[in-house]
């Protein structure tokens, strides 16, 4: 199931950098935004809703596989990770609990990657609307599940003084077609990378590409972003993931 659309709409939903949690255009807020279940220290992750609207909201939760390929994320369903409780109705004002649990843990030294989608669930209709299709908010927040013997290394923490540090390992390069100029990334590493507050570096001075989150690469995976016009160089600066400093990448 390829979900490229839906994650241009929600993806700052789940990657914003300035908040410990997130607000969308409707009622329900959500955090943390970066849940992280690492098997030696832990079965489960927390995830809570909050409805800061004026009416109830049914509320449905799924955790998806997450991959990336031909520089699209895809989504698939599985049965390793599991949101308890699937459903709920959340009335104005209150909070819910949904327990993110990894019921088969990755193998030793590996990581996996998710999607939790909390979609709002919309009453029957008696009849159709006057105005068209009626809109629903689906929420995204992204899920990592570290194996024993391992612990993220995200770039802010401190390490746990025990097992493989997991670390993103990206590589760049200016890519020119004929349906525009591309920047791509590759990550090499074991781990995803969180790109935010992306620079270009020319000659000519410091051009910005992303003064936000520009967007993740998975392990193994690579992605791409257009150029703006007129830019076909330049060495690339960026926060990668936790990190208050940004680094300077490697071009492949």
């Amino acid at each position: 199931m390829r979900m490229h659309t839906l994650f241009a709409c929600c993806l700052s939903l789940a990657t914003s950098l300035a908040s410990l949690a997130t607000q969308a255009a409707s009622s329900i807020l959500i955090w943390p935004i970066n849940p992280l279940i690492e098997a030696d220290r832990q079965k489960s992750a927390a995830l809570w809703l909050e409805n800061r609207g004026q009416e109830p909201v049914d509320l449905q939760v799924r955790v998806l596989a997450w991959e990336q390929e031909g520089f699209e994320d895809r989504l698939t369903p599985q049965k390793q990770v599991v949101g308890s409780p699937p459903m709920a109705t959340l009335q104005p004002g209150k909070r819910q609990l949904v327990r993110l649990v990894n019921l088969e843990p990755p193998s030793v030294g590996t990581l996996r990657t998710y999607r939790v989608l909390v979609d709002e669930v919309l009453p029957p209709q008696p009849r159709p609307s006057q105005m068209g299709v009626q809109f629903q908010m689906r929420y995204s927040v992204p899920l990592f599940v570290v194996g024993p013997g391992a612990y993220l290394d995200d770039g802010a923490r401190e390490a746990p003084g025990q097992g493989q540090p997991l670390a993103p390992d990206l590589r760049y390069r200016v890519v020119e077609g004929s349906d525009g100029v591309f920047l791509n990334l590759r990550n090499l590493g074991p781990a995803p990378a969180r790109l935010s507050q992306v620079d270009l570096l020319r000659d000519s001075g410091k051009q910005p590409l992303a003064e936000g989150l520009l967007g993740y690469v998975l392990p193994g995976a690579q992605m791409r972003w257009p150029l703006p016009a007129g830019v076909r160089s330049g060495r690339v600066q960026a926060r990668i993931n936790e990190s208050r400093q940004p680094q300077t990448l490697a071009s492949e």
